[in-house]
């Protein structure tokens, strides 16, 4: 925009320059033919070509005043122009240090979203790392939990199996005690039955009788007895002293009543052994 503004300065004032030569050459023609009248043809010739040179001069002052014009308005656009191009300097300057501070809150960001993506990893890795350990952990657990219950049940069978064979054992313990007291309680009827057919008892033997039968009855049975076969030994010889303190004063005056009393007491003796056999076959079966 200078450049156009100086070069139309340079075509005006050669212009001018112009002009003024024109001028000259007038007024020097002017001197000239005031000085000879008779040359009145090239008079006019001379002042139609003034005439032409004015009107070019009129024509060149009209461009000069167009070019002014012109350059005004050429100086006032270079003049928006300038404003415009410092305000756009200026929101330049301003939009250049936001972009700056927006690039360095971009580094900031990016440096917390490096940290965030670490501490992020971080945290997973210990998350999958307890994760992984909990797991183990729940499968050692559950395979000692699956150990010991199988343990505890094979314990248990092997428990079931031995109550079984005991069980099995003292049920033919029990019947082989069972047919021995059988025999030993038809041996007491036989024995009574000839007593009774004979009708005597000696007072030896009556005195001896509550621990000749219960040793002989020992005698049949095997070291092993059972605790339940034990007590009712017990109570069959308390049940025997019990018998005979209750009628040992009313019917020893007599050699009848101390028959009688002998026949008593064996009769009780096996009726004792039978019920308590039949009491411990039950409770056998039940167990």
């Amino acid at each position: 925009m200078a450049e156009d503004s100086g070069a139309i300065l340079r075509h005006i004032s050669s212009v001018k320059d112009m002009v003024d030569k024109v001028n000259e050459e007038i007024e020097q023609n002017i001197t000239v033919f005031g000085n000879a009248p008779s040359q009145t043809t090239s008079f006019v010739l001379v002042n139609e070509e003034i005439e032409q040179n004015i009107q070019k001069t009129r024509e060149i002052e009209s461009e000069i005043v167009q070019h002014s014009e012109t350059e005004k308005h050429y100086l006032n656009k270079e003049s928006e122009l300038t404003k415009e191009v410092s305000v756009t300097e200026f929101e330049l300057n301003g939009l250049i240090q936001v972009a700056a501070s927006e690039s360095d809150l971009l580094k900031v960001a990016e440096g917390n979203l490096e940290f965030q993506k670490v501490a992020h990893d971080v945290i997973r890795k210990r998350v999958s790392d307890k994760m992984e350990k909990f797991i183990n952990e729940s499968m050692g657990f559950q395979a000692n939990m699956l150990k010991s219950s199988n343990e505890d049940l094979v314990l248990l069978l092997n428990e079931k199996s031995s109550l079984e064979d005991e069980s099995a054992k003292l049920k033919v313990k029990i019947n082989s005690i069972h047919s021995s007291s059988k025999e030993y309680i038809a041996e007491i009827l036989e024995e009574v039955n000839t007593e009774n057919s004979d009708n005597k008892i000696m007072k030896s033997e009556f005195d001896f009788l509550p621990l000749s039968v219960v040793s002989r009855f020992v005698a049949t049975l095997k070291p092993s007895l059972h605790i339940s076969v034990k007590m009712l030994l017990a109570s069959s010889a308390a049940l025997l002293v019990t018998h005979r303190k209750k009628y040992e004063d009313s019917y020893m005056s007599s050699e009848e009543g101390r028959y009688w009393y002998a026949s008593m007491v064996k009769l009780a003796l096996a009726r004792s052994f039978s019920h308590g056999f039949m009491e411990l076959s039950q409770y056998s079966e039940k167990w």
